[in-house]
């Protein structure tokens, strides 16, 4: 029987509910452990570096810092952690932004 990994997600967003919604999904799946959650970009930064997660699903739009700026901020401490944004926003000069912070997806 092959061995589950175990992927570590923080889930970064400033909506209580967004965030429970998220965990329920992501946590339903065998080999995936919601190691903590941010309701803030500073937050976000802050838990990212005390957990080490494999993986944040990070919303554009937060409070006290953006979500872009939390991400380049989490990759350059923490390059190997992958970023996948959520937003309602869509716009050229966004995906460039994201695509510049080093975010996958």
């Amino acid at each position: 029987m092959p061995t589950l990994i175990n992927l570590r997600i923080l889930i970064s967003d400033d909506h209580a509910v967004t965030r429970a919604g998220l965990r329920n999904l992501l946590s339903d799946r065998p080999g995936r452990t919601v190691c903590a959650e941010a309701a803030t970009g500073r937050e976000a930064v802050t838990l990212a570096a005390q957990h080490r997660p494999d993986i944040i699903v990070m919303d554009i739009v937060m409070p006290e810092l953006g979500g872009l700026e939390a991400t380049r901020r989490i990759r350059r401490l923490l390059p190997k952690t992958e970023v996948v944004v959520l937003s309602l926003h869509y716009s050229d000069q966004l995906v460039r932004g994201v695509i510049e912070a080093g975010v996958r997806a």
